[in-house]
């Protein structure tokens, strides 16, 4: 009886081994991927928002957009790469144009044809633009007068200039790529901070870049031989419009209109007529 239980055991173990070895093992199917359709992107313009979180994302948005997107950056925000601080939304460029695209300013303004060279300061915009024989050549942001000591609307010369100096208000502030204005006022074009708002002694802040480009582009005035009176004036420096201090300054608007910032060549024709009278335009611009 043993004997018969124990062979009845031994051929169930080895029937079921068997059938467990020939079962052969589900293999589970790959699920079958769905393509898309990639959606075009619609057009956004020029702009969009950046939202700053910390300091990688500044990082990441350069990585992203180079050198010279960053550029554009500090320009369309009027700002330096110190004054974009964590937790504030910035305008960026939507497109790897050149920063003439990004110009408030005509490409060419034709009552400049005969102009030689000429630099304006737009108070509204808070932005430079050098024009040569009516052409756009280069254009940057400012920080001009903040409201208790703002920068002068009137026509300017650029007299002469000092690679490093210091300030008449403060020995302690160092302004480089020095060029004067007003040699009584102290009045000047110099790199220093860029906060995103006018907050000059009167002076014309730039960024080191664009300092540095009017610097050898402008021309020095010429002084008679006993050096007491100017024999010819520098490049014409037109400071016109005004800023609406205590109120959103125009190019945070510029994602929702990109035309926020634009100065039509009519503004500029008008400040032409006011600030730069022909026969002075010849004089001083050839």
């Amino acid at each position: 009886m043993r004997i018969y239980l124990s062979l009845t055991i031994l051929v169930f173990f080895l029937t079921s081994c068997t059938k467990k070895n020939e079962e052969t093992p589900k293999i589970p199917e790959k699920p079958r991927l769905e393509v898309k359709k990639e959606i075009p992107k619609p057009d956004t313009g020029l702009y969009s928002k950046y939202y700053l979180s910390g300091t990688k994302s500044l990082s990441d948005l350069s990585d992203q957009i180079g050198k010279s997107g960053m550029f554009i950056v500090f320009k369309i925000n009027r700002r330096d790469l110190k004054h974009l601080k964590e937790g504030e939304t910035i305008i960026i460029p939507n497109r790897g144009d050149s920063e003439m695209t990004y110009s408030p300013y005509p490409q060419h303004v034709t009552k400049l044809d005969s102009v030689k060279k000429v630099l304006f300061v737009s108070r509204r915009v808070q932005a430079f633009a050098a024009y040569d024989s009516g052409k756009l050549v280069r254009w940057g942001p400012t920080s001009t007068g903040k409201k208790a000591t703002p920068t002068p609307a009137k026509l300017f010369y650029t007299n002469w200039k000092s690679l490093d100096t210091h300030s008449t208000v403060d020995e302690a502030w160092e302004l480089k790529w020095y060029f004067n204005l007003d040699n009584l006022e102290g009045i000047s074009l110099h790199e220093y901070d860029l906060p995103g708002y006018p907050a000059s002694h009167s002076c014309i802040r730039l960024l080191s870049e664009d300092a540095e480009w009017i610097y050898y582009w402008a021309d020095q005035w010429k002084l008679s031989g006993d050096r007491k009176t100017v024999a010819e004036n520098g490049t014409p420096v037109v400071i016109f419009g005004d800023y609406a201090y205590g109120k959103t300054a125009s190019w945070k608007k510029l994602a929702a209109d990109p035309r926020a910032t634009d100065i039509p060549e009519e503004e500029l024709d008008s400040a032409i007529v006011k600030y730069l009278p022909q026969k002075k335009v010849q004089l001083s611009g050839q």
